[in-house]
């Protein structure tokens, strides 16, 4: 009987503790469900105004005998309006869109100024280092100037030479190593940073102090630092890859009136100057590269390099670069940027012409706004939209709608 009342005992010791162990068990954390981002809806009357401008861009197309083109705007972060216009080649119905290829001219030379920025921020180059101690070979006519002569005077167009020096060798196709030895032999026209005087030959010798101190080519530096992180994947910096694209806009430039812009080949000038004027791109590439010029890559390159970019180093006066905008006078140039002020707006711009393709990009780095147009001929058509563009915003206010 003892045996039976201590095995009954036991039996509720054991499924008291089981209770009190069951009780202890903890309860399975909840599950936290993350907030669906918010949905960005366009203001209605941007999407007016994007519509009005791709109508009026087309038409304006037609008037100027433009045979193809491509735009991108960005506003606030955001790619807002990319889309391409007509064909890639006259007479033939393939359209171009916002993939098509074009070659970009000296737009290229933004890039250089901003990889440069990269590889500055990386302790590679300092802009106020002097050239010489990177590169043996930059020698100038006097040699107490070449020793005084910094990256952003080569940058910025203030090393000295006189306008285009040497842009024939670089268009009749000799190598970097070919020219940067011959700047010795050239009288200087003013002080380094006095003025302003614009160069295709001597601004590309950034590609060799920038290969010097890397061991690596220019061309793989633009792909791993700027065309790889932003996934600009119709980019390339060669002839090789611009014919081969199987989405590439041909150039055109005038015949005659009877008949009108023909088509040329590809050439390959420039390419042997990649930061001066080599690089091919697309529209959709050219709205990620805007994105990051107004700051919304950080992690590429941080907006204080940026500014020190756009600072103006140098005084335009003359009215080609301005004459499109309402009350400017004079444009500056930063580093391998120009800078003019719209009613107080800061614009920064530049264009490019290349073997019959002509493009513009520009933007406000405070406002978030900007815009890049190509076209596959020669014309000022683009000159004459894009303050349009900017004067539009500036005093139409837009508002950005999510739910």
């Amino acid at each position: 009987m003892i045996r039976s009342l201590s095995a009954i005992y036991l039996l509720v010791v054991l499924f008291i503790s089981y209770l009190a162990f069951a009780n202890f068990i903890p309860e399975p954390e909840p599950k936290i469900v993350e907030p669906e981002p918010e949905e960005w809806v366009m203001d209605p009357y941007l999407a007016m105004y994007l519509d009005d401008f791709a109508r009026n861009f087309e038409e304006g197309m037609i008037e100027e005998e433009i045979p193809g083109a491509a735009v991108v705007i960005v506003k606030e972060g955001r790619v807002v309006f990319q889309q391409g216009f007509g064909v890639k080649e006259r007479g033939k119905p393939d359209k171009v869109d916002e993939h098509t290829v074009f070659r970009l001219g000296s737009l290229s030379k933004g890039f250089t100024s901003v990889l440069a920025g990269v590889l500055a921020e990386e302790g590679v180059v300092n802009w106020d280092q002097p050239v010489s101690r990177y590169l043996n070979e930059f020698r100038l006519n006097d040699p107490e100037q070449t020793g005084r002569i910094q990256v952003r005077h080569l940058l910025s167009h203030t090393v000295g030479l006189p306008r285009h020096a040497y842009t024939n060798l670089i268009e009749d196709g000799l190598t970097l190593d070919q020219i940067i030895p011959r700047f010795e032999v050239v009288p200087l026209a003013a002080r380094e940073g006095a003025q302003h005087s614009y160069q295709n030959a001597a601004f590309s010798v950034i590609e060799s102090v920038l290969e010097a101190k890397t061991n690596t080519s220019f061309d793989t530096l633009l792909h791993d630092k700027l065309f790889k992180p932003l996934e600009m994947n119709h980019s390339s910096t060669d002839y090789y890859s611009m014919i081969n694209s199987d989405n590439r806009a041909t150039p055109h430039i005038f015949h005659s009136r009877a008949r009108g812009r023909v088509p040329v080949p590809i050439n390959r000038r420039y390419y042997n100057a990649v930061s001066s004027g080599g690089i091919n791109a697309s529209a959709s590439d050219m709205g990620k590269w805007l994105l990051l010029l107004t700051g919304h890559y950080p992690d590429i390159i941080s907006e204080e390099t940026l500014a020190d970019i756009y600072e103006p180093l140098a005084t335009i006066r003359n009215q080609r670069f301005s004459r499109h905008w309402d009350g400017v006078r004079q444009t500056h140039y930063g580093m391998g940027w120009r800078v003019l002020y719209n009613h107080g707006q800061r614009i920064i711009f530049h264009g490019g012409y290349v073997n019959g393709f002509r493009s513009e990009i520009a933007f406000s780095p405070e406002d978030g706004t900007g815009i890049f147009i190509v076209i596959n001929t020669h014309s000022s058509y683009p000159l004459t939209v894009i303050p349009d563009l900017f004067n539009h915003f500036r005093t139409t206010p837009q508002v950005v709608i999510s739910e």
